[in-house]
């Protein structure tokens, strides 16, 4: 915060960096399509038929979508112990060395590919296995970006954090009506305040409905075995982007404080004049 006249303090303005910043996390956490939904349209077909179907085709059997949930929940569960709780809590891992760094995406991408094949491969039974590693491996990908934004791990707000990556996306974002409340910070608010284990059953309802499409997928012939691996990439992806953006903005509150969300009042304001603007 910079210094007003007086005793008062008035909020700093967002540098053009910051700015830039903020505008781009904005647009990554608050646009776009479910992972799901993107990569069947680049598959079509019946790939892309099965996962816009999705949950109705697997709502004929409530008990299965209950066990897909407390697999959800159970898979997030231990994630978050592991990944979260078992790492350190303010390592900085943007000095970790420049040969470790080069090999560690290609590593993990290839290790949630060879999983996400796996799955696909044996079906059912492999899906256990293969929903509890790739979200090992998400949780600990958002721990890591966390700590990478200076988030400190060993603290309830940043491990809540990591956990809101997971349900961010699953909000309606686009302003319907006249309301002030941006959606992202709407959501957010949301999802605060909640113990961690009632916050672990919300996120794994949100979790376990993109589960339910990857299973819908997977489960067909031939395609599971085609597309187990490239959804495992696609589910690393887009958790990945939504954590970035989500630390980045939290970075900037750190920085800023309420100026971040009035700013980003501001820019939704002047999109949205430009679209008026263009429809005249």
């Amino acid at each position: 915060m910079s210094t007003g006249t007086g005793s008062e303090l008035a909020p700093m303005a967002l540098d053009s960096t910051s700015m830039t910043e903020l505008q781009q996390a904005l647009e990554r956490v608050e646009s776009g399509r479910g992972v799901i939904v993107r990569l069947a349209d680049l598959m079509g077909g019946a790939v892309g038929q099965a996962a816009r179907l999705g949950v109705r085709s697997l709502g004929m059997a409530p008990a299965f979508q209950a066990k897909l949930q407390s697999m959800a929940e159970s898979a997030i569960t231990r994630a978050f112990d592991v990944a979260v709780l078992g790492m350190r809590p303010t390592e900085d891992v943007r000095a970790e060395p420049g040969a470790l760094s080069q090999w560690r995406d290609p590593a993990i991408r290839t290790a949630v590919a060879v999983s996400g094949a796996v799955g696909g491969f044996t079906g059912l039974p492999g899906l256990v296995a293969d929903v509890g590693f790739t979200t090992m491996t998400i949780m600990r990908e958002i721990a890591r970006i966390a700590r990478e934004q200076g988030e400190d791990l060993s603290t309830a707000d940043a491990r809540t954090a990591c956990l809101e990556v997971f349900a961010l996306r699953a909000f309606p974002f686009a302003a319907r009506d006249q309301e002030s409340e941006l959606g992202y910070f709407s959501a957010r608010a949301m999802l605060r305040g909640r113990p961690v284990v009632m916050l672990i059953s919300e996120v794994a309802t949100h979790y376990g409905l993109g589960l339910s499409r990857k299973l819908a997928v997977q489960m067909m012939p031939v395609a599971g075995a085609l597309c187990g691996a490239s959804l495992n990439s696609a589910f690393l992806a887009h958790y990945r982007a939504v954590a970035q953006a989500h630390f980045t903005i939290r970075r900037l509150e750190r920085e800023y404080g309420p100026e971040v969300r009035r700013t980003a009042q501001d820019l939704r304001t002047h999109v949205a004049g430009q679209a008026a603007a263009g429809q005249v």
